[in-house]
This record gives C-alpha cells, sequence and structure tokens, in this order.
C-alpha cells in the first residue's frame, strides 16, 4: 500500500530504540499506550483459535489479506513464548462470504468447549450473523476491520472489532478535500450488491452535505460490472470534482480505467480505506494515478512501520497492509485479552477482559469505545503514485 523503500529506512532508528528485537517486534508503545506484547511462561499446551474468514468469492481478496494478518500475529506471538506460554494454533474455515457458512462455522467453534475465542469475518453482514450466534453460546469474537455492532445487533457485549472509526474518516477525508484541493463538488458511486457499502452510501451522502460540498451524483454499481458507460455518461455531464467509487479493488480500477479513457477529469478518492493496496494502479492500467485516501494506518506510526517491515520480511512487500494490519490486531487483541483475564481457556474471563481493556496496541492503536468497538481515530491522507501510496502534499 504505501511505498516504504526509502521511508522505512530513516523511520527504523527510532521506532524501538534500544531494543535488539528491532526485525521482529512491531508492538510497541505509541501515544501513551501499552504495548500488547506476550508475556513469556512456561512451556504448556497449546490452544487453538478458530477464523472464520471469507476466503472464497467476489471480497476473497479481503479475506485473505487479514488471514495473512491473522498469521502473521500467530508468527509473532509463538516466536516470543505464545500467550501465557501457551503455542498458538488455528483452526481457519471459509464462510465463502456467506452468512449461513459464517453462522455454521461459528456455531460448530461455540460448541467445542475447548475453543475459548474465534477471530470472525472481515465482511460485515458475516460479522453480524455470527455475532448472533457467538453470542448465544457466551462466545467472544474478535472481527477485523468491520464496522462496530449497534446495540440491537450487539446486546451481550460479546462481540469486537478492532477498526476506524469510519464516519470520522470520511468527515475528515471531505474536509480536507474542500480545504486542501478546493474541492467544491462530489459523485458517489456505489456497490448496491454489497450490504455494508449499499448502508454506508446514505451516511457518505449526509457527511458530504455536513462538510459545505455538493453532491451532484449518487450512483448504484453491481459487484463485477463490465461497463460502466451510463454511470461514466452522467458524470461528463455533471463534472464533479471529486468521485468516490465505494467498490472493491477489481471493480473500482476497472471503472477508473475505463472513465479516464472517455475524458472524466475528476479526481478520484477512497474515504473508507477499501482501496489503499499497490494492487489498483496495475489493475487500472495507470488510470488511479493521484487517488487521494484516508487511512488510519502510516509508516508515519512507528508501530506500522516496525509491522511493514516484520510482514516484508516474513511474506515479501504486502500489496494490502490495511486488512493484513487489521487482521494482525485482532490477533493481537485476543492476547492481550487473554494475558488480561490470566486464562487461555475461560471464556467469561476473556469476555471480562475485553470488555475492560481500555485501550490496545498492535500495528496501531485503538481505544475501547465500550460496545465491543476498539477504533482508532487517528487519520492520515495518501495519494497514490506508480510506486505505492505516499503522503498526501497538503
Amino acid at each position: 500500500m504505501f511505498n516504504t523503500k526509502r521511508r522505512t529506512r530513516r523511520l527504523i532508528p527510532w521506532m524501538i530504540a534500544g531494543t535488539a528485537a528491532l526485525a521482529v517486534a512491531p508492538l510497541v508503545a505509541t501515544g501513551g499506550a501499552a504495548s500488547a506484547a506476550p508475556k513469556t511462561a512456561k512451556a504448556a499446551s497449546p490452544i487453538t483459535i478458530g477464523v472464520s474468514e471469507m476466503l472464497t468469492g467476489p471480497s476473497e481478496y479481503y479475506g485473505n489479506a487479514a488471514l495473512t494478518g491473522v498469521k502473521l500475529g500467530t508468527s509473532y506471538l509463538n516466536s516470543h513464548g505464545g500467550i501465557l506460554g501457551h503455542k498458538v494454533l488455528l483452526s481457519v474455515q471459509d464462510d465463502a462470504s456467506l452468512n449461513s457458512e459464517a453462522v455454521s462455522e461459528v456455531r460448530g467453534f461455540a460448541q467445542n468447549s475447548a475453543m475459548p475465542i474465534v477471530i470472525a469475518p472481515t465482511y460485515q453482514p458475516n460479522f453480524e450473523a455470527s455475532c448472533t450466534v457467538a453470542s448465544s453460546f457466551g462466545l467472544p469474537i474478535v472481527g477485523a476491520q468491520s464496522a462496530p455492532l449497534t446495540k440491537a445487533q450487539n446486546p451481550k457485549n460479546d462481540c469486537f472489532v478492532v477498526t476506524s472509526n469510519v464516519n470520522t474518516q470520511a468527515e475528515a477525508a471531505l474536509v480536507t478535500l474542500k480545504k486542501d484541493y478546493g474541492i467544491k463538488t462530489v459523485a458517489l458511486l456505489y456497490d448496491q450488491t454489497n450490504a455494508y457499502v449499499s448502508q454506508f452510501d446514505p451516511v457518505i451522502e449526509g457527511l458530504v452535505k455536513q462538510a459545505g460540498l455538493t453532491l451532484t451524483n449518487n450512483l448504484a454499481v453491481t459487484a463485477g460490472q463490465t461497463d460502466y458507460g451510463p454511470q461514466i455518461t452522467s458524470l461528463l455531464q455533471s463534472k464533479p470534482g471529486v468521485i468516490v467509487p465505494n467498490m472493491v479493488t477489481e471493480d473500482a480500477a476497472r471503472f477508473m480505467s475505463q472513465a479516464r479513457a472517455e475524458g472524466v477529469k475528476s479526481m478520484f478518492a477512497d474515504l473508507i480505506s477499501e482501496l489503499t493496496n499497490t494492487r489498483i494502479y496495475k489493475l487500472s492500467n495507470g488510470a488511479a494515478k493521484g487517488l487521494f485516501a484516508a487511512t488510519p494506518q502510516s509508516v508515519g506510526v512507528p508501530s506500522f512501520a516496525a509491522f511493514i517491515k516484520l510482514y516484508t520480511k516474513t511474506y515479501g512487500a504486502p500489496t494490502d497492509p490495511t486488512y493484513a494490519g487489521f487482521g494482525y490486531d485482532s490477533m493481537m487483541l485476543v492476547a492481550k485479552a487473554m494475558e488480561t483475564a490470566n486464562s487461555v481457556t475461560s471464556r467469561s474471563a476473556i469476555l471480562k477482559a475485553l470488555r475492560a481493556l481500555p485501550t490496545m496496541c498492535g500495528s496501531i492503536c485503538y481505544a475501547n469505545q465500550g460496545g465491543g468497538a476498539f477504533l482508532t481515530n487517528k487519520v492520515y491522507f495518501v495519494t497514490l503514485t506508480s510506486s505505492g501510496y505516499e503522503p498526501a502534499k497538503l
């Protein structure tokens, strides 16, 4: 996502001052928050944590990116003594982006009394469905990047998520586009077949108006759409200052490529970190160059720079550190909760710890906002170049 070749080299010396384990220890305290680094204890029997994620289907790329982060977090924990001395194993299942599969998988995990906690699907509808069944069993679940659940969706406060405050992030991005880029008009495109995106679309519409901007278009598209001709015709007529393609990377890249080919000159923007990956430049044949994006993650954050270094050492340069970072942090939250509970087996003790934890730091830091929401409110702005995302020039 981020171009770190020269910037990482500059940041490394002060990431973890005086620490010999620099290359393998991305868990640092930032902003006064406590590190999530696990305690080392006497070796004990391994613990198994269930993972239900979308590994196939329309959004499989995001699910696999999150899973890679979960695996990286697991590897990190095990290389530092596990959790309370217990080696961590993963039981991974593919929900194929289907609520029915997610429910079935989480129910199976819940019925296994040896399963203390589950990392639930990234896709919002799957996460919501998982929460309902998990809560009925008193099974704590942690999700990566999904939006926080409402009181009605999470009445017992059994379901948790590490994510950004997307409302705050989108609002900040719109204000910045107006103030620093002189944007006055906005067009929205949203995937009406994606439940999360279609639910969030009216929220973004409200934030556009709140920022004092004029909404010129709010156009629905479908997943996998191959021809954006009708939408592009509307955009050529309205000539918005910025276009927000709220779609998965493959679809957004296809749209941007077609839009530029047809003469659309508007700026492109990603308000909720859906497109902050290195694939979009190539997939769009360069049409995405200059894409403005808001993100809670930045190589200017020492812990995130260290996460990128660890990821690169393990897997090579990340193509989507956004979702991988959230996946990694979901595992760090699991570890922190177990350490606080002083138990790797008691669901009730782990739940109590999750509800009470004030903060948690992994690749980035989060504050417990209640209701299961561990949110980061820091927002950074980046723009896409041919070599990756770089800090936006404001």
